[in-house]
């Protein structure tokens, strides 16, 4: 059996808000559990804790239950026949007796409901027989930790413990355009959205020096591991005219922070068109040239809808270690920086964001509604490598 227990964060909701977020998640758990083979209904147990009897699933169903946003926890557990506390504490000794011989043990009871006994009682009755099996009592730091949920006439031992993702559930707020390059960046700040209970769509900007396979890539790893109610859509806008009117007419200096600003402008458009109320970049502030702050503020004023970057004081071994956790950092390492558009020339680090903002002011208007009007736009599960 699976306990699944629910992210403190829509508890902080109010009582109206409440049964959405709890519906949603739930939606999302039954969406990953139907995923690995697994139909059982989930169970209310309590407020905040569901289960789902998985069955010879059930490796696979916690393995997707622990990348669903809204998810705090996801418990292994068996049921006890509860019975009296003499026989409960039995029940505690005989399914733990073999792993706490030898080793230190610390009992831990949360109960819920009328009993005629004290968790404390069921601690020391379970504790006396694990001591007679060799155990050794260790409240502090125990090597094995024994932990019993009872609630009402039903009783639970946790066999193994999960930590999930937490957050809010995906889609329970409006959904975000982010701009992907296939780095490790892009996708963290993604998944922090997500994180957020955003659903996320994707625009990749298709240049000569780009990588196009591969960004869609990682954003299809994303989805797949952690999309569970998401069906997001891709936009790819070939742009490869854009950058090439860039290097005709912008100071080599000024050509990535430019570039940056284009892009901007293109995703902006993209998200009127659909919607959208805002963007979301990878960008940490002074990773790079183009993301030193004078010019981070430059790319903002210059896109016509609000511009996210929850990475921004992020250190790049923090968003490689995000990235390692969320299951991108793999694919992510194999992108290379091959976009450098200064002709070996030393770039602008602090022109003034009005500079930023004019830094792009000679490309064509055509050339930018061309590229956005004619962008491919499909669902990401249905992109394969080699598609573009």
């Amino acid at each position: 059996m699976i306990h699944i227990t629910l992210s403190g964060d829509i508890f902080l909701k109010s009582r109206r808000t409440q049964p959405r977020m709890i519906q949603h998640v739930l939606t999302n758990v039954q969406q990953a559990a139907a995923e690995a083979g697994c139909d059982a209904p989930l169970e209310k147990l309590g407020s905040h804790r569901f289960s789902i009897d998985a069955g010879d699933r059930t490796d696979d169903v916690v393995d997707r239950a622990m990348r669903v946003f809204g998810v705090a926890s996801v418990n292994e557990m068996v049921e006890l026949d509860g019975g009296d506390l003499d026989h409960l504490a039995a029940e505690v000794a005989r399914h733990t007796r073999d792993r706490v011989a030898g080793r230190t043990f610390g009992i831990r009871v949360k109960r819920r409901g009328d009993h005629p006994w004290r968790s404390y009682d069921l601690a020391c009755k379970a504790g006396d027989l694990l001591v007679e099996a060799g155990g050794t009592v260790n409240l502090d730091d125990p090597e094995e930790p024994v932990e019993i949920t009872v609630l009402d006439r039903r009783a639970f031992l946790v066999v193994e413990r999960h930590r999930g993702p937490g957050g809010l559930p995906v889609g329970t707020q409006e959904p975000l355009l982010v701009l992907i390059s296939g780095g490790f960046d892009s996708v963290v700040a993604a998944w922090m959205m997500m994180s957020r209970g955003s659903p996320v769509e994707f625009v990749h900007f298709t240049l000569s020096c780009s990588q196009s396979d591969h960004a869609l890539a990682v954003a299809r790893s994303l989805w797949e591991r952690w999309g569970y109610g998401t069906d997001p859509a891709v936009h790819v806008v070939e742009f490869q005219p854009v950058k090439q009117a860039l290097l005709d007419s912008v100071d080599p200096r000024m050509r990535q922070v430019a570039l940056k600003v284009l892009m901007a402008q293109a995703a902006s458009q993209i998200a009127k068109e659909e919607g959208v109320l805002a963007l979301v970049t990878g960008d940490a502030l002074g990773q790079v040239s183009s993301q030193t702050l004078p010019h981070l503020v430059g790319v903002s004023e210059a896109a016509d809808v609000p511009l996210l970057r929850p990475l921004l004081g992020l250190p790049k071994e923090t968003i490689i270690e995000f990235a390692r956790r969320i299951g991108t950092a793999e694919i992510s390492a194999r992108a290379h920086e091959v976009c450098d558009l200064s002709e070996g020339r030393s770039v602008e680090t602090a022109a003034r964001p009005h500079q930023v903002g004019q830094s792009a002011r000679n490309i064509p208007d055509v050339l930018m509604e061309d590229a956005v009007a004619t962008r491919k736009t499909f669902q990401l599960k249905d992109w394969f490598p080699g598609a573009m």
